[in-house]
């Protein structure tokens, strides 16, 4: 259960959270995405975070497949279930390979086929993890993407650790059905 009351389609909104809710609604099929459902107790951070997110992850510079990528190796790092399991399908639907994602869950290093996706993986494990890049990793991924998307993928798996956290703090109950990260930091 929530520490917090989590908002849906249908709750009573303050004039503030209607006008951003009405927003959100519009722009994503008529639904409150998970860490919206927290964030509108504050309506005024939803309401510059929910474009930042839709920057970074639908127009992104990266195909769609790395940018999940990158979205569960922050996940990962986060031990947060639930934004692993709210991403894990779309990234496999746009062809990161199955084995990455079981492995992810296992909480073990992929075997990749592909440079750019290790390189992902790197750049996101080394700075969640070491809080730092080394320097083979970082120019990997510069020489991979260049200059404007490293910084990009530093700012997306940023974005996606602020969620992780929202959800994290407030406890939001994970998805139906949904895999369970192992190998999590004890808490």
């Amino acid at each position: 259960m929530a520490r917090i009351p989590i908002f849906n389609e249908n709750s009573e909104f303050n004039p503030v959270q209607r006008r951003v809710v009405d927003g959100i609604l519009g722009r994503r099929g008529g639904r409150i995405p998970g860490p919206y459902r927290l964030s509108l107790h504050a309506p005024e951070v939803t309401e510059v975070w929910h474009p930042l997110g839709e920057k970074l992850r639908l127009q992104s510079c990266f195909p769609l497949h790395q940018s999940e990528f990158a979205i569960l190796v922050t996940a990962r790092c986060w031990d947060c279930d639930y934004v692993f399991n709210a991403h894990k399908k779309i990234a496999t639907d746009a062809s990161l390979a199955q084995s990455i994602v079981q492995s992810m869950v296992k909480n073990e290093r992929p075997v990749f086929e592909k440079a750019e996706e290790e390189a992902i993986y790197d750049y996101g494990m080394e700075l969640f993890r070491q809080h730092h890049i080394s320097e083979a990793s970082y120019n990997r991924a510069k020489d991979i993407f260049g200059v404007p998307a490293i910084v990009e993928l530093a700012c997306l798996m940023g974005y996606y650790g602020m969620v992780a956290m929202t959800l994290l703090a407030h406890e939001m109950p994970i998805q139906e059905g949904a895999v369970i990260l192992e190998g999590k930091v004890k808490r």
